[in-house]
Formats: C-alpha cells, sequence, structure tokens
C-alpha cells in the first residue's frame, strides 16, 4: 500500500512539472532562438585590446546612418553599459556589395531579378522597369480574361488579407512563394485581363459583346450557292460584298469571326503538324 501511494505520488508530481514545462515551452524556445542570434552576431565581431568591447565592421547604407547610431544609443541605454558606441567610418579596397531597397510590392519582383544575377556596385537596377514588363509580357503570352479574373481574385484575398497571413509564420515553401509574389500575381491577374479581352478569349471561349462587324448572310444572297457549300470546306467572306463589312471595326479587341477563323486555323495547322510528325 506505501509503494502505491509513493508511486502515485511520483506520477503526479511529474505531470505537473511537464504540465508546468508545456505551458513554458514556446517562450523558451524563443529565447534560446534570442541567445543563438545574439551569439551569433558577436561570433561575427572582434574583441577590443582592453577586452571590454567588441568592434564589428560591417556595410550599411549611407542613408541609414542615423537609424543605426539611434539604435547603437537605445541598446546601450537597455543593456545599461556605461560605454557609448562610436560609428566610424573605414576605408576599404574591397568592392561593395550590392544593396537594392525594397518593400512588400517591389520584393517579389527583385527577386525575379536576382534569380538572373545580382548587378554590380552602383549598377542600374532593372527592377522598377520589370514591375510592368514581367506582368504585360506574361499577359502577352496568356491572354485569357478569365483565367486572369481567378488570378486577380487569387491576388486581391492574399493582399487584403496579409497581415492575418503573416501573423500565421507558414513553413510551407510552396505557399510562402505564393504570398511572396501575391502583388506580382495581382499585376499578372489585371494584363491578363486586359489582353484577354484584346484577344476575345475567356477559358478559351470568345465572346461577342458589341456585335461582329461581319455578316454572312449576304454573301449567300449575291455570290455563294448551294454548290460552294457542297464542294468547298472553307469559305473565305469578301468585304468587298454590300452588306458583309459594315465599314466599322470592332469596338475593342478582335472581332469574334476573326477569333473563330484563327481558332480553326490553329486547329487544323495542329492536325496537319501531328499528322506530318506521325508519318516521320
Amino acid at each position: 500500500y506505501l509503494n502505491d501511494i509513493v508511486i502515485t505520488q511520483t506520477e503526479s508530481h511529474r505531470q505537473r512539472l511537464l504540465h508546468e514545462a508545456a505551458a513554458n515551452l514556446w517562450l523558451w524556445g524563443i529565447k534560446v532562438k534570442k541567445i543563438k542570434a545574439v551569439y551569433h552576431i558577436l561570433n561575427c565581431c572582434n574583441i577590443d585590446v582592453t577586452q571590454q568591447c567588441v568592434i564589428a565592421e560591417i556595410w550599411f547604407p549611407v542613408a541609414d546612418t542615423g537609424r543605426i547610431k539611434r539604435a547603437l544609443q537605445q541598446g546601450m541605454e537597455r543593456s545599461g553599459s556605461t560605454i557609448s558606441p562610436i560609428l566610424t567610418v573605414v576605408q576599404s579596397k574591397m568592392a561593395p556589395p550590392t544593396f537594392n531597397r525594397t518593400n512588400k510590392f517591389t520584393a517579389g519582383f527583385q527577386n525575379i531579378v536576382d534569380a538572373y544575377g545580382v548587378g554590380s556596385y552602383r549598377e542600374m537596377n532593372p527592377a522598377p522597369y520589370t514591375i510592368i514588363t514581367f506582368p504585360f509580357l506574361f499577359a502577352v503570352m496568356f491572354g485569357d480574361c478569365g483565367h486572369g479574373a481567378v488570378m486577380l481574385a487569387f491576388a486581391l484575398w492574399m493582399v487584403t488579407n496579409e497581415k492575418t497571413l503573416l501573423a500565421q509564420k507558414s513553413t510551407n515553401e510552396i505557399w510562402n512563394t505564393f504570398f511572396g509574389g501575391r502583388y506580382l500575381i495581382l499585376l499578372m491577374g489585371i494584363f491578363s485581363i486586359y489582353t484577354g479581352f484584346i484577344y476575345n478569349d475567356c477559358f478559351s471561349k470568345s465572346f461577342n459583346i458589341f456585335g461582329s462587324s461581319w455578316h454572312i448572310r449576304p454573301m449567300f444572297n449575291n455570290t455563294w450557292k448551294d454548290r460552294d457549300l457542297e464542294d468547298n470546306q472553307v469559305l473565305q467572306l469578301d468585304p468587298a460584298v454590300p452588306g458583309v463589312y459594315s465599314g466599322n471595326p470592332y469596338p475593342f479587341g478582335i472581332d469574334p469571326v476573326i477569333k473563330h477563323n484563327w481558332m480553326l486555323i490553329s486547329t487544323l495547322k495542329g492536325y496537319v503538324y501531328t499528322c506530318t510528325f506521325k508519318s516521320t
């Protein structure tokens, strides 16, 4: 009986300790990460000959000099140190590293440019031009207003809920890639909608909003006969025939008749290419 009491008390004491540790585990993890970060920075510094302070050699933008001085002063006050921080400029023969200041809007475009290569010091940064050219060239290759609307809706959802999504601190690499490029996807969607209307393409379907400028019925009245329909697989509209062409171009984008003919030509070309490939 005494053994059972000792075992029960031991188990209950262990459970209390584990519950207390579980409640503080998250805070302990944060403290350990902070301590490791501090020691990592200290290991990058050199110790002064007096063994009383450390010396750090860093590159920093000239525009941030005031912010760095205020941060050092604030660190001295919070730590209770009596040694004032000293910031001096050291001449170096090394080439300075390239620094391109970004924000949450331009960071995605800068990452695209850096993926191809980082420019030299004081070399012109092409990222600002990429903000327009990259989404536009994407839309030229993939102009579909339906698909663009889906991309735009997804990007708007990420932009409007970015604070909540940032607070989640997801470790999913694929999701972080999409979320980091949310403004890039936003512009890609807008440009895709624009070029989709120009291409008259919505989920690979054309639509007739303003009414086609071409009419087929006058061709039957003046030119085409029943025998023409039987002998020819493809017939061409003649704008010289009265009533076939209204004389006014389609207000915006490609005329639905031309769009349909393009799709037919593309299908025929693909069919011929496939037959040729199989025969070879």
